[in-house]
């Protein structure tokens, strides 16, 4: 293995023009294995684009592999939202970096305080209106709405879009930082969130800028159930891992990007049912 001290330079080499010279930089980057990625933040080391892509298909092995990790350490997280934000970011390591996965339990922070700044009285009702019409959180375009990235919350929060339960996970984890107990909703096609408002539980689609679901709405989305049936599909971590997870690979296999495929498979068969399988998104 390469002396790491000499990763700053190795660094500056990734812009030589010379062909020898980025294929020694290559084998010598390649030396790291999985640790590439974490050595590169630990010296404060900063890729260009340009820098990044001859030794992107090293730092995304590195990704799967601290993917794996993060998301086998999970199972000893006992708080139900503790799991979920550190599986959320997990995602956004695998797809942006560890850099990166870092920033979010901030940006949801800053979302709360933003949030509190703006009300007189905390409550479930004012954080959806405040997410979903203040700060402007919506629904992913048909046009976009198969991107992996839907799935990363730090592109959603700074997109300001995504899918049914990425924006209901935002939801709910901003909710935890004010002791607002809001809950996932399983709805078969069209994930929904269950909100306390007034002494009852109300279902808010985050989809939709945050409309509350009453009999009326519900009858257009699926005239089938009952809304007293709906809301009993309140369901736990787990089940949301799993609807993301297939989301991911139903998403990955669309765009035609396959690396992960089988790392995000084999977790998705690892993860104990909480309720009956549904249909994802």
């Amino acid at each position: 293995m390469v002396d790491i001290s000499q990763l700053p330079h190795l660094v500056r080499l990734l812009d030589d023009q010379s062909p020898a010279v980025r294929d020694a930089v290559l084998k010598a980057c390649d030396s790291f294995g999985d640790s590439l990625e974490t050595e590169l933040l630990r010296q404060g080391l900063t890729l260009s684009e340009s820098q990044e892509e001859p030794i992107r298909h090293l730092l995304d092995s590195g990704r799967r592999s601290q993917f794996r990790q993060a998301w086998s350490d999970l199972e000893n997280i006992e708080d139900d939202k503790k799991r979920l934000e550190a599986a959320m970011q997990a995602i956004v390591l695998l797809q942006y970096g560890l850099r990166v996965a870092g920033t979010l339990p901030a940006m949801l922070d800053e979302l709360a305080t933003m949030y509190k700044g703006s009300v007189s009285a905390i409550d479930a009702l004012t954080l959806s209106r405040f997410l979903f019409r203040v700060y402007g959180m919506t629904g992913a375009g048909s046009s976009d709405y198969l991107n992996p990235l839907n799935s990363n919350l730090v592109y959603v929060v700074e997109e300001k879009r995504g899918l049914p339960i990425s924006l209901a996970c935002v939801f709910m984890l901003v909710g935890h930082r004010l002791d607002l107990p809001v809950e996932g909703c399983n709805f078969p096609g069209h994930f929904l969130a269950i909100a306390p408002m007034k002494g009852k539980r109300v279902l808010i689609d985050c989809y939709n800028r945050g409309r509350r679901v009453d009999e009326v709405v519900l009858a257009r989305i699926n005239g089938s159930v009952s809304l007293s049936e709906v809301l009993r599909m309140e369901c736990g971590t787990n089940d949301i891992l799993a609807r993301l997870l297939r989301n991911l690979i139903f998403s990955y296999k669309r765009s035609g990007n396959e690396d992960n495929l089988p790392l995000l498979s084999g977790l998705l068969g690892n993860i104990p049912q909480e309720s009956g399988t549904l249909r994802s998104l």
